[in-house]
């Protein structure tokens, strides 16, 4: 999770610009993923939550996002990347990607 974190801010001051995140017609750049996840510290600081535990909250609050994912395969491929990227430390799902990608 360190790593993902490190990576974003890194991008973030790399290539601010760029599209860090798309869903529908909403995007979040790299600059703007960046601030967020610093500015939420603040909050994690407060409920005594770590980064792990608030990603994994976000993730679950986004999984009915899923539903609005057509056609059907597309939407299996994306279960099947979360259930890797989630999988991974473990080895029981050989991931197919290395990190998440970003859902339009």
């Amino acid at each position: 999770m360190d790593d993902l974190l490190h990576d974003i801010q890194n991008r973030g001051a790399i290539t601010p610009h760029l599209t860090a995140v798309r869903l529908g017609d909403k995007a979040l750049t790299y600059g703007e993923f960046a601030d967020r996840i610093e500015d939420y510290d603040i909050v994690l600081a407060e409920q005594g939550l770590s980064h792990i535990a608030a990603f994994y909250a976000a993730l679950m609050h986004c999984i009915p996002s899923l539903a609005e994912i057509e056609p059907v395969a597309a939407k299996v491929q994306v279960i099947g990347e979360i259930e890797a990227w989630l999988g991974r430390e473990r080895g029981e799902v050989a991931p197919a990607r290395p990190r998440l990608r970003a859902v339009s």
